[in-house]
């Protein structure tokens, strides 16, 4: 039986106070297995990244339970268990590919974590950037620095990868690609991934479950479960499988936008 990388149970976070407090989203419950890649999609507003955020103890939950491995998620957090990787690629500028990255293994107290770390030295070369150790942000192109950015997130053998619009910002082309390497590293690396997008086709080639969100609250309208159409998550992007599932998840994300 798989273990349950995190589990959810009706799950809401609120901002502000009294009359003027805005519910983020509401009532979300869900579970995903260890080394499961998890895709969210919805509406601009729905709490996809508030969600993420919560998973990952960057915001506190206000009603409801969450559980990271079987413990709290700043315990998680305070494990070194969960890693981020932002839409904005955050290097600092001053430092090379391989300062940044070995960046995580350096601050907070990583020693006394007694976690095991992987290579940074690996890790570059996991994400595609051997050769390129030593040049800095400026020196590479927006799609390098996000590689930079998802290898510095593994560097330290995260349990969780939470991944906020990553590729939100890049060409489609390069998006594709990155998509593709992403796989990759997943399948090499096992490490459970909740993804944020708002891209449909990203969603369909990325996850094995893909969750859709609805706004006003934000809520879970369904859960897409695609591990029989993608065995392996494997899909070709030109298959008629393919389209289907974008097709059907564009349905739904319709009907999510009705209710928003």
């Amino acid at each position: 039986m798989a273990h349950s990388a995190f589990s959810l149970h009706e799950l809401g976070v609120t901002f502000g106070l009294a009359d003027r407090s805005v519910v983020a989203f509401r009532d979300v419950s869900l579970e995903a297995e260890a080394g499961q890649f998890i895709v969210l999609i919805g509406p601009s507003g729905c709490g996809k990244s508030t969600l993420l955020r919560t998973i990952g103890d960057l915001l506190p939950a206000s009603l409801g339970l969450v559980s990271v491995f079987g413990t709290e998620p700043r315990s998680a957090r305070m494990e070194r268990k969960i890693s981020f990787v932002f839409q904005d690629a955050t290097l600092l500028p001053w430092r090379t590919v391989l300062q940044n990255v070995q960046l995580p293994l350096q601050v907070g107290g990583w020693r006394k974590t007694g976690r095991p770390n992987r290579s940074p030295e690996d890790m570059i070369a996991l994400v595609g950037l051997s050769g390129r150790e030593n040049a800095y942000p400026r020196e590479l192109s927006g799609g390098q620095r996000q590689r930079v950015s998802i290898a510095r997130a593994l560097v330290t053998n995260p349990d969780i990868l939470l991944m906020d619009e990553p590729f939100g910002a890049l060409d489609e082309i390069t998006r594709d690609r990155l998509n593709e390497e992403l796989l990759r590293i997943w399948r090499e690396i096992g490490t459970t991934i909740v993804f944020v997008t708002h891209g449909l086709s990203e969603a369909a080639f990325l996850g094995e479950k893909v969750v859709v969100m609805s706004a006003n609250p934000g809520r879970i309208m369904q859960v897409v479960d695609l591990t029989e159409r993608k065995p392996g998550n494997r899909i070709d992007r030109s298959s008629a499988e393919f389209f289907e599932i974008a097709s059907e998840l564009r349905t739904i994300l319709h009907r999510a936008y009705g209710e928003a």
